[in-house]
């Protein structure tokens, strides 16, 4: 029987709780309880080859060209048949998680906070690969400019470590330009060959050289990069001037004037066509969300 589960929806738009972000380590809920669909036992991800490795998988009856010593002498006892031993390979996938707290993520004219939504998917991120006993690791850059390092564990206190720091900077205050080449650059170092990272940020910085070191890490690791935007940054509402006040600064735009609003629609539309050309990368997945518009909250089919 087919049923819906919807992950639960943070309570505000701008603050998330520790509990709600260490609830969702239950989510995406056990589909049937079979087997087969959960995490592997112990975390490991099996490679599909074939050959000499750690991992036992099964026996065949022994082929011309097989290595006598993988024979089952065992099974060849019991059964007086010549059988031979196959293993799978064994493994470990890190997972790294980037959230982008700083103080442009502070923000939502609709749905909540782009920074709540990337507390909201990293923790997903991190709870999944915790639950399948993989090592998860993390920065999040805080609005003051700030960055905290977690390095991979696969202890559940690790990810519960990273996931407190999210939620204490959803809604934070500052007014520093958060370094996000260099936090990119810092973890480099840490991500192992074979790893998986993901990238939670509005890329207000992305120029050619965050693109460079995007390549860098690419060429080690698994990206997955989501553009976290709010309606108002992509166009201008037609209307009266309008007023944006932050840092004891203001600024006024003429927002019924065509030209001011197609110019500050292009910029946009410039840092989207940039992210979007890094999707055509070896090993980089793009994807863009809308504080209005995205997955995080749907429902997911169980069975």
């Amino acid at each position: 029987m087919l049923q819906a589960h919807a992950r639960p929806i943070p309570s505000q738009r701008d603050q998330i709780t520790l509990a709600e972000l260490l609830a969702l380590r239950h989510w995406p809920p056990a589909r049937g309880g079979k087997p087969a669909r959960l995490a592997l036992k112990d975390g490991r991800h099996l490679s599909p080859i074939r050959g000499r490795g750690m991992e036992f998988d099964d026996t065949r009856l022994f082929q011309q060209g097989d290595d006598i010593r993988q024979l089952d002498w065992r099974l060849l006892a019991r059964t007086g048949q010549l059988h031979t031993r196959l293993y799978r390979e064994e493994r470990e996938r890190p997972v790294f998680v980037i959230a982008d707290m700083s103080a442009p993520m502070q923000f939502a004219s609709q749905g909540h906070f782009k920074s709540l939504l990337a507390a909201y998917a990293a923790s997903l991120v991190g709870w999944a690969a915790q639950r399948a006993g993989d090592r998860v690791g993390g920065q999040v850059i805080r609005a003051s400019g700030a960055a905290s390092l977690h390095k991979p564990t696969s202890t559940r206190q690790g990810v519960t470590g990273l996931v407190t720091a999210m939620a204490a900077a959803v809604g934070g205050a500052g007014e520093q330009r958060a370094d996000l080449l260099s936090t990119l650059r810092q973890a480099e170092g840490l991500l192992a060959s074979g790893s998986q990272c993901y990238l939670f940020s509005d890329f207000r910085q992305l120029d050619a050289a965050m693109v460079t070191q995007l390549q860098r890490l690419a060429r080690r690791c698994e990206l997955q990069l989501v553009l976290l935007s709010d309606p108002l940054e992509r166009e201008l509402p037609q209307g009266e001037a309008l007023c944006f006040s932050g840092g004891g600064q203001q600024l006024r735009l003429a927002s019924q004037d065509g030209a001011t609003r197609q110019a500050y629609a292009q910029r946009f539309n410039q840092r989207l066509a940039a992210f979007e050309q890094l999707g055509r990368s070896a090993n980089i997945s793009v994807h863009h969300w809308s504080t209005d518009n995205h997955p995080l909250f749907e429902q997911e089919p169980g069975v």
